[in-house]
This record gives structure tokens, C-alpha cells and sequence, in this order.
């Protein structure tokens, strides 16, 4: 068009700019903005939108929140531009900020805006915003928008309310593959199996055709539930009725299942037999079972291997330590750590935190820093002591640091999940559950201390970790001890 010397207009630039957003292409992108300004059409608000989106979908979301403050007739694509930029940043509480500003501007809504801001929602596990947009929506035509909906399923569901996600999903009037792959993944992520293997199997018989993704939710439904023989059949059903090459994350799933179940021989095995170089993720979750089995050797090659593709991955040096540590090789602990050191490596900090009334309020370690933090100890104190008669032993194993065993038991009682359940019984009403979100795996003795405290406070406890869901009821735990 350019060699043909005709002169693009605002429809041009609005069009190639979006060709440039959905292939990321920045470089090309900026040099159509200088175009875009030689040719005096920086002003119009199709080509500053769709200007604003290439900056955003290329992760220069700063450059879009330049152009939005600076554009005089925003409409309402650039509210959604910068709204779901910031949600694909990794930002979600400034889009759900901006969400405020654009109510409060009289702008509508549409199902892009509502859609991004639930899986804002979703990424922070705020429930209470997340049921907000939800009453927004129930208000308006989008209520029964298909992409609202699994929004909403995905929504509920890493927020905790696993109820609330399968009500959606039954009164979805429409439903697609993603609607069917948020379930199944859903209740894969909450530890429920047989429930995400009864979902997919209804998603057979209603003739939607499962993806990659599918197969996925149903394989690490099998590896969170440990059902090693439906796992192999699914991978076979995968490959021989849908034609579906297992991927490397389909592998991974595989591996976490036979090494979590203690086959950490035929894990290996199934390692070598990939028909393509193992990733990082394969080995990692060969790793985490020998971490788990205290198999020290096949472990540090396990390590090794994850080291050989990514030196500078922190969160291996973690496992290798902690494995050493579990085994009480003192003098290997202290060489990983060296070696940390050495490469500038730092162990990322066990986190949990807990929504009430609109804020978040997070716990460390040992955190004494909390306003509440005298009632959080009195609180656990309690629980101590009510513990030793209960039937709760405290595994100071899990301690991993090289002190006596009464350092360990108190150390035991300031684990973040601690801190935020004592927070969380003290602040929040009487009877309502109680949802902690933790970036690190829930320990053993944390695990079976809050089974013990679930049967004291007759409140449901749901504790998301970074692999899964737990429901703690009645001194019971949805899990099955198995995770």
C-alpha cells in the first residue's frame, strides 16, 4: 500500500496496529506510532486505542497509562484497553481500581471489562470484589455472556468456593470447551478427582470435543488424587481416540502422579521415553517426589538436571537443601547454601495472607509486626494448649533447621498459615469460612495442626497453597492427607 503511494488513513493504523498487538510485535508497532504522528492521526481515539493495546498486549503498560491520561474523548475501549493491560501485567488491583473510576465516569461496562476484572479477581483470590462484579453483571445484559461465565467458574474457584463455581456452571445457559475445561480444572485444583472426572465424562457424552487443555485439568485430577490407573487410561484416550500429542505438560502431570505415589523408578523411566528433551518442569516434578520419598541420590540428579537448564532457579537449591536437611546431612545443607550465596540466590519467603472487610493483611514467619498480633499469639497459645490433649503431636521433622526439639515445637506455632488462621478467627465473623492463600507448599505439621483446630472452631477452613486447595472440616481435610 505504501509503495502504491496511497495515503492510509485512520482506519489503516487502527487495523495494522492490531495486527501488531496480536503478534506482540513492539518494534513494529513503534515505528507505525511515528507514522501514526508524521500523519497528524495521534489524536484520533480508534488509533490512540489501538496504539494504547500494543503497548499494554507487549507488557509496556506504563507507555498505555501515558497515552490514556493524555487522550481527551476516551470512550469506552480505552477504559477496557488499560483495564485488561494492567490484568495482563500481572496488576490486577490497579485494574480493579480502574473499574471504580470508570463506574464512577458513567462509562459502561462490557463483557471484555467484566471478563478481565473476574480474572483479576481470580489471580489475587480477592472473593469479595469477585462477587461484587458478579452483582454487576447479574444487573445487566451480561449475565448469561458466555465468556462472563467461565470467568465466573474460574473465578469462584480459585477464589475457594468450589459451590459457587459449579452453580454457575449449571445455570450457564451455553456452555463451550473452556466452560468444560474450567470445571474440570476446578475441581482438579481443589483435590477433588472423582468430581473432575465426572464432569469430563459428562463433557463426553454431551459431544464437546476435549483440547489439550482438557486432558490436562483430567490428568493432574488423577495426579491430585493419586489414581494412577485412570491416569494411564486417559493418556491413552488422549493420544488413541482424540489424537492429541501429549505435550510436556501433559508428561509432567504424569511423572508428579507416579513419583507422588512413591514409582519414582518408572517416573524416571517415563522420563526417558519422552519423545522430546524433558523441560525444567519434568524434572522439577521428578525432584519434588524424591523430596518428598527422601530419595537424596535420585534427587540430586534430578536437581542437577534442573540446575543444567536453569542455573539460577532458587526454588531447586530450596528442595535440595530441604532434602539434605530431612536426611540431617548438615555439611551438604550448608554447601547449597553456600553455593546460593555464592550466585546471589535468595529463598523466597513463606507468605499467607487473608481478605477481611476489603483488605489483605499478610504473614510471615515469625511476624510480629501485625497491629493484632498480641490476640494472633494469645490465640495459637490457646490452641497449644488445648493441642496436648487432643491428639495432635507436633512433627518438629519439618523444622529444617539444626536445633533442639523444643526450639522447633515453638518455631511450629509461628508458620505464616498460623498467624493468618489466629488473624483470621480473631477479625472475621463468627461462623463464616475462613480462606488463606499461601505462596509456598502447607507443611505437614501445619496440616494435620489445622485439622486439629478445624474441630474446635466449627468454621470451615480453606487454605489455598501454590499446588492446590485444602478444605479443613471437622478435623478432616479435603485432600485425603494426600497432596
Amino acid at each position: 500500500m505504501r509503495r502504491a503511494l496511497i495515503v492510509p488513513n485512520q482506519f489503516t493504523f487502527a487495523s495494522v496496529l492490531q495486527a501488531c498487538a496480536s503478534v506482540e510485535a513492539l518494534d513494529l508497532g513503534m515505528q507505525i506510532h511515528c507514522y501514526v504522528s508524521k500523519f497528524g492521526l495521534d489524536s484520533d481515539v480508534f488509533v490512540r486505542n489501538a496504539l494504547m493495546d500494543v503497548y499494554a498486549k507487549c507488557g509496556k503498560v506504563e507507555n498505555t497509562v501515558d497515552m490514556f491520561l493524555e487522550t481527551k474523548n476516551i470512550n469506552d475501549v480505552s477504559w477496557n484497553t488499560i483495564i485488561v493491560g494492567h490484568v495482563q501485567c500481572g496488576d490486577g488491583e490497579k485494574a480493579l481500581a480502574l473499574f471504580i473510576d470508570m463506574h464512577e465516569a458513567q462509562v459502561r461496562a462490557s463483557s471484555v471489562t467484566y471478563s478481565s476484572l473476574l480474572r483479576a479477581c481470580a489471580t489475587l483470590a480477592a472473593l469479595e470484589p469477585g462477587i461484587q462484579i458478579h452483582s454487576f453483571t447479574i444487573k445487566t445484559i451480561y449475565d448469561q455472556d458466555l465468556a462472563v461465565g467461565n470467568a465466573l467458574v474460574d473465578m469462584y474457584a480459585k477464589c475457594g468456593s468450589i459451590k459457587d463455581a459449579r452453580l454457575v456452571f449449571e445455570t450457564m445457559i451455553e456452555r463451550d470447551v473452556v466452560s468444560w475445561n474450567a470445571m474440570v480444572s476446578a475441581y482438579s485444583m481443589h483435590g477433588l478427582g472423582n468430581e473432575a472426572l465426572s464432569i469430563f465424562e459428562r463433557m463426553r457424552r454431551t459431544h464437546v470435543k476435549p483440547n489439550h487443555l482438557t486432558f490436562l485439568g483430567v490428568l493432574s485430577a488423577c495426579s491430585n488424587s493419586g489414581s494412577l490407573n485412570q491416569g494411564y487410561a486417559y493418556l491413552s484416550l488422549m493420544l488413541d481416540d482424540y489424537g492429541i500429542e501429549p505435550c510436556v505438560e501433559h508428561y509432567t502431570c504424569m511423572v508428579s502422579l507416579l513419583g507422588r505415589l512413591g514409582h519414582l523408578d518408572k517416573a524416571l523411566k517415563l522420563i526417558e521415553d519422552i519423545p522430546f528433551e524433558p523441560s525444567v518442569m519434568v524434572w522439577r516434578a521428578l525432584l519434588g517426589a524424591c523430596v518428598l520419598h527422601n530419595e537424596v541420590d535420585l534427587g540430586k540428579t534430578a536437581a542437577q538436571r534442573v540446575l543444567e537448564l536453569e542455573p539460577q532457579d532458587e526454588a531447586t537449591y530450596v528442595l535440595l537443601s530441604n532434602m539434605y536437611a530431612t536426611s540431617k546431612r548438615w555439611n551438604n545443607v550448608a554447601f547449597v547454601r553456600k553455593t546460593m550465596k555464592k550466585k546471589r540466590l535468595k529463598k523466597e519467603p513463606g507468605l499467607s495472607w487473608v481478605e477481611n472487610q476489603g483488605s489483605v493483611h499478610y504473614f510471615s514467619v515469625g511476624d510480629a509486626s501485625h497491629p493484632d498480633i498480641k490476640l494472633i499469639h494469645g490465640m495459637l497459645e490457646s490452641f497449644n494448649l488445648k493441642s496436648k490433649g487432643g491428639g495432635y503431636v507436633p512433627n518438629s521433622d519439618v523444622v529444617l533447621l539444626d536445633v533442639d526439639d523444643d526450639e522447633k515445637i515453638r518455631l511450629l506455632w509461628l508458620h505464616s498459615e498460623r498467624l493468618a488462621l489466629a488473624f483470621a478467627l480473631v477479625r472475621t465473623p463468627p461462623g463464616s469460612p475462613i480462606r488463606i492463600i499461601k505462596n509456598l507448599r502447607i507443611c505437614l505439621d501445619c496440616h494435620a495442626a489445622i485439622k486439629f483446630i478445624s474441630t474446635l472452631v466449627q468454621r470451615e477452613i480453606v487454605i489455598r497453597d501454590i499446588n492446590r486447595f485444602h478444605h479443613f472440616q471437622n478435623g478432616f481435610c479435603s485432600c485425603g492427607d494426600y497432596w
